[in-house]
């Protein structure tokens, strides 16, 4: 699970200490230059990528870094869940982040607050 926030025109994206064991990684600190857009999706389900490292199991926890369609790519999530955040990143070694957010937040109020502050609203 993640705390997910804009702090100025930062992206922050904090994992819970479990969840930095799982995934092999830390937190997140990316420049909103460097986000083009987020919105929430059906998590992919685990056969439709390739773990580089981290935790994947099969309709449990994945958290690290895969291979998705091609394409670099963070997860942060278990299977089951109906909707998880995406954020879609450019010139970063992520194109794509995947990830389940903390409550009381949910994956579209936190996609809301991105896709504002890329707008230039706050």
């Amino acid at each position: 699970m993640a705390r997910v926030f804009v702090d100025g025109t930062v992206l922050r994206v904090e994992l819970s200490t479990i969840d930095k064991v799982f995934a092999v990684h830390g937190a997140f600190a990316i420049s909103l230059a460097h986000v083009t857009g987020a919105s929430t999706v059906k998590p992919p389900a685990f056969w439709e990528s390739l773990k580089i490292i981290g935790t994947n199991w099969p309709w449990g926890k994945m958290a690290g870094s895969y291979l998705y369609h091609g394409d670099a790519a963070f997860f942060d999530y278990h299977g089951n869940e109906a909707a998880i955040l995406v954020v879609d990143l450019a010139s970063e070694g992520y194109k794509h982040l995947y990830v389940h957010v903390d409550p009381p937040s949910s994956p579209q109020s936190a996609a809301a607050a991105i896709n504002a502050a890329l707008a230039g609203g706050d």
